[in-house]
């Protein structure tokens, strides 16, 4: 009842609907000649749609960027001097309880944050915590991230805000200002897994020294998969789409180097 029950809600929830309706077309089309050609491009798009919204192909794609950065050990840890947490997105105006300012982080972002404080409270170091304000937003994200930070038992004088910057890269050049100006030499880098390799390319590109700490894993990595690993499901669309984002920024700094 349970798979069946799982069954149902993944076909009715996007993207599931979608190749429904598209197989719906396919069949009726099949006896028209005149749509052959249609109908192959039809199967091709069913196609796509539904490898690239199930586990596997999504594994397939997120874990070649994973694999190689597993957690960060309590060794690595001592060595740091710091903590650097990267932006992931606000929601900008999002209301929130007990609070005056509105906003609270994005998904990638909460991951990242939630990271930082729970390594912090096992090895109290200072945190610089990137992001600034994007696109057309009112606050920087390194703001909102603070806030959450101090509700969940961090000092506000143990963070550092680099509110500047937009993208990676300027993540890594102003955050290696700060790192020189207080005299840190090493940070334990804290972004999603999926995103550590470009960010440690693009940190030691401007001379700072980090050790990965990365977080958010979103590949299955032990186990094997059950039948609704086979279904489609709309959340490893996303998760490709941000594994592509990372291919196609790696393949741009390479070009630029």
């Amino acid at each position: 009842m349970f798979l069946l029950q799982k069954f149902i809600s993944n076909i009715l929830i996007s993207p599931g609907i979608f190749i429904i309706i598209l197989l719906m077309i396919f069949m009726m089309n099949l006896r028209k000649r005149s749509a052959v050609k249609g109908n192959f491009l039809l199967l091709v798009t069913i196609t796509a749609i539904y490898l690239l919204s199930i586990e596997p192909v999504k594994d397939m794609v997120v874990q070649p960027l994973e694999k190689n950065y597993p957690p960060i050990t309590r060794t690595q840890l001592e060595e740091a001097d710091c903590y650097v947490v990267l932006g992931g997105g606000i929601y900008d105006n999002a209301p929130k309880s007990l609070s005056s300012v509105t906003g609270s982080p994005g998904k990638a972002a909460l991951f990242r944050v939630v990271e930082g404080v729970r390594l912090y409270k096992n090895y109290p170091k200072k945190i610089i915590i990137t992001g600034g304000i994007v696109y057309n937003g009112e606050k920087s994200e390194g703001r909102i991230y603070k806030e959450l930070m101090v509700d969940l038992g961090v000092p506000g004088t143990d963070i550092i805000i680099e509110g500047r910057s937009k993208t990676t890269e300027e993540n890594a050049r102003l955050t290696k200002g700060i790192m020189e100006k207080n005299g840190y030499k090493k940070a334990a880098l804290i972004t999603s897994a999926t995103h550590m390799k470009r960010s440690k390319y693009t940190f030691e590109k401007y001379g700072a020294e980090v050790i990965p700490a990365p977080t958010g894993y979103v590949s299955r990595y032990k186990g094997s998969y059950g039948m609704d690993s086979y279904f489609p499901n709309a959340g490893n669309f996303v998760d490709i789409r941000s594994a592509v984002w990372e291919y196609i920024g790696l393949i741009f700094y390479k070009i630029k180097s």
